[in-house]
């Protein structure tokens, strides 16, 4: 361990194990409140989703922005799919949908990158990403339009070109983003976040069908199982505040 620890990666330490708490309720409470009928049917494939997003952003991008983008995006990728699946809007009411999505996750984009590059970056990288995603989905490149169930990952030549498309939509916000910040920001961070969310697009394009199917086919008590395992690990990381001050590690 560290000889020092800061008390803003104990605050993010802390944060994490909350973020596992929740998701662990939710897996609990699964069979509690409807099943495969009720609401927590989408949390649950939500937090299969969490995974990816954040083992994707954290290696690039930090821990930070990690959370928030992790969190917010597989809500929306969940939402969205659990449309797909029981093919709940048609015609003009989908596409406005699917447009609308695509604007809601840039704008999640831009509140995680609030956090690394501050208000006035996140917000223009926001709408920009918005935009370009919105674009991108009008063109035929949306999550749902690759949406499967099946028992193994799956990609494909559209889900790669899907992958492409909005990963050059938010490194153009990115780079565009930095320009009111030039002092602080290189056009290099831009291409840091498109590599992210190419690399991230790729990992859940491929694994989405797989996700899918388990989360279709999962046992209740399984899933049980799942919540009760990130329950105690979210406690485990919340308690590090309290492990710090027994063993006296010094905190600056």
């Amino acid at each position: 361990m560290p000889s020092h620890l800061t008390v803003k990666v104990l605050a993010e330490i802390s944060l994490l194990g909350m973020g596992l708490d929740v998701l662990g309720g939710c897996y609990l409470a699964y069979d509690l409140l409807g099943g495969k009928r009720g609401p927590l049917r989408t949390m649950a494939r939500a937090a299969g989703y969490q995974t990816l997003f954040f083992t994707g952003y954290v290696i690039v991008l930090g821990l930070r922005y990690a959370i928030v983008a992790a969190t917010g995006l597989s809500i929306l990728l969940a939402i969205e799919f659990r449309g797909a699946a029981l093919d709940e809007t048609q015609n003009d009411e989908k596409r406005g949908t699917v447009l609308l999505f695509g604007f809601l996750r840039g704008m999640v984009l831009g509140l995680a990158g609030m956090t690394i590059a501050g208000p006035m970056f996140g917000l223009v990288f926001g709408l920009l990403s918005g935009a370009g995603l919105m674009v991108s989905y009008w063109l035929g490149y949306a999550p749902t339009h690759d949406y499967h169930a099946e028992s193994k990952p799956r990609t494909s030549r559209h889900k790669i070109l899907a992958s492409f498309w909005r990963a050059v939509a938010i490194t153009v916000a990115g780079v565009v983003a930095t320009l009111p910040t030039h002092h602080k920001l290189s056009s290099m961070f831009g291409l840091r976040l498109g590599l992210a969310v190419g690399t991230v697009s790729v990992l859940v394009s491929l694994f989405s069908p797989l996700i899918e199917w388990w989360i279709e086919t999962l046992p209740e008590r399984r899933l049980g199982m799942i919540g009760l395992v990130m329950i105690l690990l979210g406690v485990l990381l919340q308690s590090a505040q309290y492990w710090v001050v027994v063993f006296e590690v010094p905190v600056r």
